[in-house]
């Protein structure tokens, strides 16, 4: 797809947050015998509350853990620690003993000493040197969908949203149709957020033939009752099939869609794209850049703040602009949004992730400056010195909930999560 980088895009190893360096990190300096040091991992895991999965964890493990879940906090433990030697960050001096090197040493000491951001940024340079993953990311969406700034949906319905009842679905004739259902309003979807007409009955019928193939439906007699346990199962298939054709067959992205999820959503953590699986009014997972590759020297837009050079003279930039610039446009945004959401939802209070879900597509913003400005505009609105009236609630807090994954960042502003929000012009 680009030419004079190589990539080296499943060179990574498989977890998403990079705050996982830091505590492996801070772990081998603590302890050198590799026991000690995956015992001191498991507990600041905890502590900072990261999942085996995308998503923050919520509340402390149970300190009886299980044979399973000790398995796969060992795999969490020795990927991290294997993507951290390819970066020279620990040194093993033999089987059972690891060392943290004075590479290791300074970016630990970047995290205790400046912070969160500043050890990412260090952690970016070290990957974006190693593999080039960000570059072809950042391309490959701009490349893919040129027409909306590099904008990468990925659809995903199941039966309830389509109107489709489990008991509904019992024979190889409704799992036909539910698969006609979904790929017609994936044709509308391309057509609305990628600006192409893109006929998918075709791959509709190589997605039936697979599950044919695997006897999950049957291949002769429409009428005849599929296996009810394998009910999840088609499912799955069918929504892991739709996935990877949009990457591979309408974007020609060249990984799989847990690669491609490992790049974006550590993309994400560092400003460089956008995504999520929640944005209003859409089934699905959205994908987008907020950052640019360029050779042609810094954009004329301030706002664009030089984040790293490539060898082949390419640098690429994020969108980072600057608070007194960006006032105006954000609090406009913010109100405009505020006021589609309401009118659809018909409540005082709205969502504020979905607000801030919304404002950062439409400015192209990260979730880390959305919050920096929300709380300028709150500052403000406390002091009379807005044109609007912003009240920032708590519906429930994420604790309160059964849920064992956070699954949307939190908004903390003054120091307290806030959830709902409601805006007002002055009278």
């Amino acid at each position: 797809m680009f030419q004079d980088l190589e990539y080296k895009l499943t060179s990574i190893r498989k977890f998403y947050f990079l705050e996982y360096f830091y505590i492996l990190l801070k772990s081998v300096d603590k302890h050198s015998d590799q026991s000690d040091i995956f015992n001191y991992f498991k507990n600041l895991k905890d502590v900072y509350q990261l999942g085996e999965s995308k998503y923050k964890k919520l509340g402390t493990v149970n300190e009886d853990l299980t044979e399973n879940q000790l398995n796969r906090y060992r795999y969490t433990f020795n990927e991290i620690l294997e993507e951290a030697k390819v970066y020279n960050l620990i040194i093993s001096q033999d089987s059972n003993r690891l060392v943290i090197s004075q590479n290791g040493k300074d970016l630990l000491q970047i995290y205790e000493e400046q912070g969160l951001n500043k050890f990412n940024e260090n952690l970016f340079s070290l990957m974006e040197k190693t593999f080039n993953g960000f570059h072809y990311l950042v391309r490959a969406c701009y490349i893919a969908n040129p027409s909306m700034a590099g904008l990468l949906i990925f659809p995903i319905y199941s039966p309830p949203v389509l109107n489709l009842s489990k008991s509904q679905i019992t024979s190889t004739k409704d799992i036909i149709n539910y698969t006609i259902a979904v790929y017609c309003q994936l044709e509308k979807d391309i057509s609305k957020f990628l600006k192409k007409n893109i006929p998918l009955e075709v791959a509709n019928d190589k997605l039936l033939n697979k599950l044919k193939e695997a006897d999950l439906i049957s291949s002769n007699n429409n009428e005849e009752k599929f296996n009810q346990s394998f009910y999840n199962k088609i499912l799955k298939r069918i929504r892991d099939y739709w996935l990877n054709y949009f990457l591979t067959d309408i974007y020609k992205i060249k990984l799989s869609i847990s690669y491609f999820d490992i790049w974006s959503i550590r993309g994400k953590q560092l400003g460089i794209v956008n995504t999520t699986e929640f944005y209003p009014d859409f089934n699905g997972r959205i994908v987008y850049p907020i950052s640019i590759i360029t050779k042609s020297g810094k954009p004329n837009n301030v706002d664009f703040k030089l984040f790293y050079e490539y060898h082949n003279n390419e640098q690429l930039f994020i969108h980072e602009p600057d608070w007194l610039n960006f006032q105006d446009s954000f609090i406009t945004t913010l109100y405009e949004s505020y006021h589609d959401l309401k009118s659809s939802n018909r409540s005082y209070f709205i969502n504020l992730t979905d607000l801030r879900d919304i404002v950062c597509y439409k400015l192209k913003i990260s979730q880390k400056t959305f919050t920096d400005f929300l709380a300028n505009a709150y500052q403000l609105n406390l002091i009379d010195q807005l044109k609007i009236k912003i009240s920032l609630e708590v519906d429930k807090l994420p604790e309160e909930t059964k849920a064992i994954y956070l699954k949307r960042e939190p908004i903390v502003i003054d120091g307290k999560p806030r959830n709902i929000i409601a805006i007002d012009l002055k009278k």
